[in-house]
């Protein structure tokens, strides 16, 4: 069994093409909400790309939380054919490019 860093699995989510485009990759995720208080389904997610969106100032009176994903070691994917985009825990991949995933 192949094994990869959760460190390099992150520096391998942001690689661009030499057009910048971002490179597709596959990721097996386990699910959880804490909020909800339940998860553990196993998501097979195929051909996703990282999905970064522009911080746009609003105005105060529009109370949209920012999603602070390095802090809350999250990060949105989104999913090339369909378009879904899917919030991931990071410490919850289980596998990357068909590699287990250790850190």
């Amino acid at each position: 069994m192949e094994l990869i860093a959760l460190s390099d699995v992150l520096q391998q989510m942001n690689k661009v093409d030499p057009k910048g485009m971002p490179i597709p990759f596959d990721l097996e995720v386990c699910t959880y909400n804490r909020f909800q208080k339940k998860g553990g389904e196993r998501l097979s997610l195929k051909q996703v790309i990282i999905h970064k969106q522009k911080h746009v100032k609003k105005p105060v009176k529009d109370k949209t939380k920012i999603p602070n994903h390095y802090e809350n070691s999250t990060r949105n994917v989104m999913i090339v054919s369909s378009g879904e985009i899917r919030k991931i825990h990071i410490r919850l991949i289980e596998r990357f490019n068909g590699k287990a995933v250790f850190y």
